[in-house]
């Protein structure tokens, strides 16, 4: 096991148990790849791994032209990379593979040799950020850290990670809306995990792999023939009976839907278990009074261990940055907030 150093705001690090770590954010430029490179100085033995969701490290970024810092990893971690890193690099890594499924963008994992700065990319699709997750681990990779984003296109959502960093940045928006959405993605991460089945039973992947709204009636879960909400709710409450016990609902459930599931739920008192609680598209009153009224599930639950905020947005003076910074903290305390601008390496 690896020995920690730095922030205690990531002891659980040292928990055995977590192997997948994926840092997202709320907005474009949130300091996802600063807070990367603190994690990674706090391996002190051992092999990790890294990659991203997109592109990192690069030099600017693509849509501000803003300068970027770039992806700074040391000796002994196995990252993916594109055709270009490998040529840059030479001798200073070593290629392990490539990827199989990348053919029109060829993309490698190498081992760091020394330490180096660069940038990491990966695959575009969730199938393919899980593979190239158990090749990394298949390769001895203690820990893999995911640069990610937090959507149904991104591994984050995905049964295989075991806990994620969300960075609040203050691109995002006002500090009203920054507020608003912190209290929504709280009640998301609060949703608990579905006991009605367990990680490993065949019930469990049936639902997860389901496209359809599912009915659990009598014992047995059974596809409902129904796709998603839109456009089929008369359907829905045509074939929910006393005996439907609860609902799976694997797509998303927005503001539009909000009204329709909850008189379905409150007239069949069904318990309703969502794929992942970001399904749950719907704006922050109408979530609080959703969420104490119907007690919703999750097949995988969001996992935040760690809330970061990055208070230096494009085009904030240092004075607005301190304000959102002192706002965010005396609003939620119990988060224990850590700026990304205040990480320090030992």
């Amino acid at each position: 096991m690896a020995e920690f150093a730095g922030s205690s705001h990531f002891n659980w690090l040292e928990e055995e148990s977590i192997k997948a770590i994926t840092i997202v954010g709320i907005c474009k430029n949130a300091g996802k790849t600063t807070l990367l490179n603190h994690l990674i100085s706090l391996r002190k033995k051992g092999t990790w791994g890294v990659f991203s969701t997109g592109i990192d490290g690069e030099e600017t970024d693509f849509l501000f032209r803003i300068p970027k810092p770039p992806v700074i990893l040391d000796k002994d971690f196995i990252f993916c990379c594109d055709t270009s890193t490998l040529d840059e690099f030479g001798c200073q890594i070593v290629v392990l593979s490539k990827l199989p499924f990348s053919v029109d963008r060829p993309l490698w994992l190498a081992k760091t040799l020394i330490p180096l700065q660069t940038e990491i990319t990966g695959p575009s699709t969730v199938k393919e950020q899980i593979q190239t997750l158990k090749l990394i681990q298949n390769y001895g990779a203690e820990k893999v850290l995911i640069d990610g984003s937090i959507d149904r296109k991104s591994i984050a959502q995905s049964e295989y990670i075991d806990a994620v960093i969300m960075v609040i940045g203050a691109n995002f928006g006002t500090l009203d809306e920054i507020t608003d959405e912190v209290n929504r993605l709280k009640i998301l991460n609060s949703i608990p995990q579905c006991t009605m089945v367990t990680p490993n039973s065949p019930e469990y992947k049936f639902l997860l792999d389901s496209e359809e709204i599912c009915l659990y009636e009598e014992g047995h879960w059974k596809p409902s023939g129904l796709v998603s909400l839109l456009s089929n709710i008369k359907p829905l409450r045509q074939i929910i009976s006393k005996a439907t016990e609860a609902i799976y609902i694997p797509g998303a459930i927005t503001d539009m839907l909000y009204q329709d599931i909850k008189y379905i739920l409150s007239q069949s008192g069904a318990q309703l278990i969502v794929r992942h609680p970001d399904c749950l598209k719907i704006r922050l009153k109408r979530l609080e009074f959703f969420y104490n009224l119907h007690h919703p599930t999750a097949l995988i639950p969001y996992r935040i261990r760690t809330w970061a905020l990055n208070s230096m947005g494009l085009g904030f003076s240092n004075i607005e940055a301190e304000e959102f910074r002192a706002h965010l903290r005396a609003q939620f305390p119990d988060l224990n907030f850590i700026d990304v601008m205040e990480l320090g390496y030992e």
